[in-house]
C-alpha cells in the first residue's frame, strides 16, 4: 500500500515538472518564429525590400556571376539579370547582401556608355 501512495505522490509531483518544461519548450518554440517573422518584415515590406539601393559601375564577367569595380569584385547573387552584358561595362543598381557584404542583388543594370 506504502509503495502504490508513493508511486502516486511521485507521479503527482511529476506531472508540474512535465507541464513546465512543455510550455519552456514552446516558449522558445514562438521566440524562434517570433524572430523569422521579424527577419522577414525586416528584409520585405509590402513586396519590396528595405535594404538600401547603391549605383556602381563596373565590369561584368564571363559568365554573369561577379561584377568587378575598381579593385574589388563582387558575387551576383542574381546572374541572370546581368547573362546580356557578359564582358561589358554595366552601370548597376543594386542591393548589399546582408550577410556578406561581398555579395550584391542586382536590382536594375544599363549598359555603361
Amino acid at each position: 500500500m506504502t509503495k502504490v501512495l508513493t508511486a502516486f505522490l511521485g507521479l503527482a509531483l511529476l506531472l508540474p515538472a512535465i507541464a513546465i518544461a512543455q510550455e519552456s519548450a514552446h516558449e522558445q518554440n514562438q521566440k524562434a518564429m517570433q524572430q523569422q517573422q521579424n527577419q522577414a518584415a525586416e528584409t520585405n515590406e509590402m513586396g519590396a525590400t528595405t535594404t538600401p539601393q547603391h549605383k556602381m559601375t563596373g565590369m561584368v564577367s564571363n559568365d554573369g556571376k561577379t561584377l568587378t569595380s575598381g579593385n574589388t569584385s563582387y558575387v551576383v547573387n542574381n546572374p541572370k539579370s546581368l547573362k546580356k552584358y557578359d564582358n561589358q561595362n554595366v552601370s548597376v543598381v543594386y542591393q548589399f547582401n546582408p550577410n556578406n557584404n561581398n555579395t550584391i542583388h542586382v536590382v536594375s543594370a544599363t549598359p555603361e556608355q
